[in-house]
């Protein structure tokens, strides 16, 4: 639970600094969420020839105030002086990342909303939820000086209404777009063992009951009986692992294959020929973006961003929490390949011009930009 700062980071020279100095705040396992990876991002980015950026970095979640953590960051922080401090989530992690800023006394401290404990329909009375809910996520918005969100739909919703006067826009997540994504195909099937005229499904998600793991176990028993192999790849970990795993065990005929937590999630997306993303709550998804980005034609349910990302096209949209909606889109698209390429290029069309690296990193500069000059 202690932060870490890679060599690459840059605190504050002894010298006048020649462009301001930001902190970006993450937390968890590389390939595990997406505000960590658009840390990574954003660190790699042409953003890093404009800014200081100085990580501030937790590897896992705590359940508690950490008062060791909090001073280490306010050492961290008074150290570097930044000009602002980028603090990525609402839940316990985001808390302590905005509570050390204003302890240390950062001027501007930015927090971009990607989702709500509010969302989870499991443990939702739990003393845990409740704390988080009434407490850390409410207290990390008033900390605060400014509010972000991933989409429209989080900007939207009611409980950021008291905090309007803090808003400064939607920062979309932003995915890279490969020039060929089918470049690596041939060779991540047969890695996989995968035959040629395979019917491969993926998902990629956090193995947890709230991403509708279940609603797909029951759509793919409502399948008809495959022609050919159907493979379902399963990228993720979690804590339900066991039990997703056992429900999507030879459901609808397909061979399961659960891959846990990979950083090579781009190559498997280039193997697979359909993407399924039964989630029965979302913000903004970088998985969902990733696909799209590599031609795959999404099905995913009709839930927060997922509504805005395919209203221009690149998949089907269906009522969440419904398998058979769910069947019947997966039915119509596993046997029709040509329907197959026309969502995907489309789906390709709306991440290169909405949701690219570059249009993320221009939001996010421009965000920065009006921070700073205030």
């Amino acid at each position: 639970m202690q932060p870490s700062a890679p060599p690459a980071d840059r605190s504050r020279p002894s010298a006048p600094r020649t462009r301001p100095v930001v902190v970006q705040h993450s937390a968890g396992r590389p390939g595990a969420n997406g505000p960590l990876t658009a840390v990574q991002r954003v660190l790699a980015s042409p953003l890093a020839e404009r800014y200081d950026f100085v990580r501030m970095h937790q590897s896992a979640g705590n359940g508690g105030v950490d008062p060791a953590l909090l001073r280490e960051w306010v050492r961290l922080l008074r150290r570097t002086r930044p000009d602002l401090v980028h603090v990525r989530g609402l839940q316990n992690e985001g808390f302590h990342g905005v509570l050390a800023a204003r302890l240390a006394g950062c001027p501007r401290v930015l927090v971009t909303v990607h989702g709500s404990v509010r969302d989870l329909r499991q443990g939702a009375r739990s003393w845990r939820r409740r704390l988080l809910t009434h407490g850390a996520e409410p207290a990390t918005l008033r900390l605060a000086t400014h509010v972000a969100t991933v989409c429209e739909y989080a900007a939207g919703r009611d409980f950021l209404r008291p905090y309007a006067g803090k808003f400064v826009g939607v920062v979309p997540n932003g995915v890279p777009v490969p020039p060929d994504p089918t470049a690596a195909r041939d060779r991540v099937r047969a890695e996989l063992s995968l035959h040629p005229d395979d019917v491969v499904i993926i998902a990629v998600a956090r193995l947890t009951w709230d991403k509708g793991y279940g609603v797909l176990a029951d759509a793919l028993r409502r399948l008809s009986p495959p022609g050919g192999r159907r493979v379902l790849l399963v990228a993720g970990d979690g804590p339900d692992r066991a039990g997703v795993a056992a429900a999507l065990t030879g459901a609808g005929g397909a061979e399961v294959r659960m891959l846990g937590n990979r950083l090579d999630v781009p190559e498997l997306l280039a193997a697979a020929d359909l993407f399924v993303f039964p989630t029965l709550h979302e913000n903004l998804s970088n998985a969902l973006l990733e696909a799209m980005a590599h031609g795959l034609p999404v099905v995913a349910s009709a839930v927060g961003g997922n509504v805005e990302v395919l209203r221009s096209g690149g998949g089907r949209l269906v009522p969440a929490g419904d398998p058979d909606a769910l069947a019947a889109a997966l039915a119509g698209l596993l046997v029709d390949p040509a329907g197959r390429h026309h969502l995907g290029q489309l789906g390709r069309k709306v991440v290169s011009e909405c949701y690219s690296l570059d249009v993320m990193l221009r939001s996010l500069d421009g965000v920065y930009g009006r921070m700073l000059r205030r």
